[in-house]
């Protein structure tokens, strides 16, 4: 198949750090390349890729996530649109599309069949979106996780495909040491804090890291993580995503503590961990209880006292269980695998 891969224009493929849709692309699109597909990866300039590289831009356009709405919109809209003119110029037999709302309205006036995979959540005033391509045959959604699909049925759903990791990147180990991790954002629906509260609580040492850099993170951060830090619960900062750093962290920590607070289509931080043997205590929300096996690979709660009495137990939980349930079901080559079958669904439909 000859494919047009488009995706958002704030970080490179594959990311240094924070990127979550980005790190997903580069396995995809790598993966696909090493199937024999064609693959043309429209990104920015500083991507690094198996395929054909499109650049609009010529660096990462993260800064404008913390611009007005409108300076945001504008190099969305631009990215999307000179990708698709571009598209426009060669015969592919498929676009995905990785991007939001300016991405699908370049795929509505496009004869090329469009998958467009749903990364986001769906709120009220997405789905008024969304219910304007119910009846677009040529433009095909696939969603993250099964809990996202059941949030807003009637779509054009090809189906659902999660997110995978390069297991083998991933080191494994049994010995844990005494602390706690978060990795992720800062902000109110991640709640870190709420890792803190558990943390400061039991008296348990907890290290957090993820990026704080745009005007919310640093203003949650300040309000809601500055005051819990001390010798027990310390900060270090953001990491690389297949960092050594990372990976320690993550293969010698006793559990991940991640206590969203919001229906998060797809954790890859959750699958993360447990590839490295770490248990992931989290909250009964969005597709957690897809990820995470309760009692098995870590707990599912739903309050905030079950959440502390699971840091209690989470000696309980076996890593190769966790190691395990990646490997069946959340790795690179599932993931690329599951993409190729929807497609050849997309153009035979």
């Amino acid at each position: 198949m000859k494919i047009a891969m488009v995706v958002p224009p704030w970080f490179k493929v594959p990311p240094d750090g924070y990127g979550g849709i980005e790190v997903v692309v580069s396995l995809l699109t790598d993966g696909l390349v090493q199937k024999g597909h064609e693959v043309t990866l429209y990104s920015i300039a500083s991507s690094v890729t198996k395929a054909h590289l499109y650049k609009f831009f010529d660096e990462e356009m993260k800064s404008c996530l913390d611009k007005p709405p409108s300076s945001f919109l504008n190099v969305a809209l631009t990215h999307a649109l000179g990708s698709y003119l571009e598209i426009s110029r060669h015969k592919y037999d498929l676009i995905h599309d990785h991007t939001w709302k300016e991405g699908l309205c370049c795929a509505a006036f496009t004869d090329v069949p469009v998958v467009h995979t749903l990364h986001g959540p769906f709120d009220e005033e997405n789905k008024k979106f969304y219910h304007l391509f119910k009846n677009r045959s040529r433009v095909h959604f696939i969603t993250i996780s099964g809990c996202q699909q059941i949030s807003f049925p009637g779509l054009n759903y090809l189906g659902t495909v999660y997110n995978g990791i390069k297991f083998d990147k991933y080191p494994y180990s049994e010995e844990k040491e005494d602390y706690f991790f978060y990795i992720g954002r800062f902000n109110a629906e991640k709640a870190p804090h709420l890792a803190c509260e558990a943390a400061k609580k039991l008296g348990k040492k907890l290290i957090l890291a993820g990026k704080v850099h745009e005007k919310a993170e640093v203003d949650y951060f300040n309000q809601y993580i500055k005051p819990y830090l001390d010798d027990n619960i310390t900060y270090i900062g953001e990491l690389g995503h297949w960092s050594e750093e990372k990976m320690r962290l993550l293969s010698r920590g006793k559990s991940y503590l991640y206590p969203i607070q919001w229906e998060e289509p797809f954790g890859i931080t959750m699958v993360e961990a447990m590839a490295c043997g770490a248990p992931v205590i989290t909250f009964k929300r969005g597709s957690a209880p897809e990820i995470v096996d309760h009692k098995v690979t870590g707990f599912v709660v739903n309050t905030m006292e079950e959440f502390v009495e699971a840091v209690k137990q989470v000696d309980i939980i076996d890593p190769r269980k966790c190691r395990e349930r990646v490997e069946k079901m959340f790795t690179d080559k599932i993931m690329v695998d599951n993409y190729e079958r929807l497609y050849i669904k997309a153009l035979s439909s």
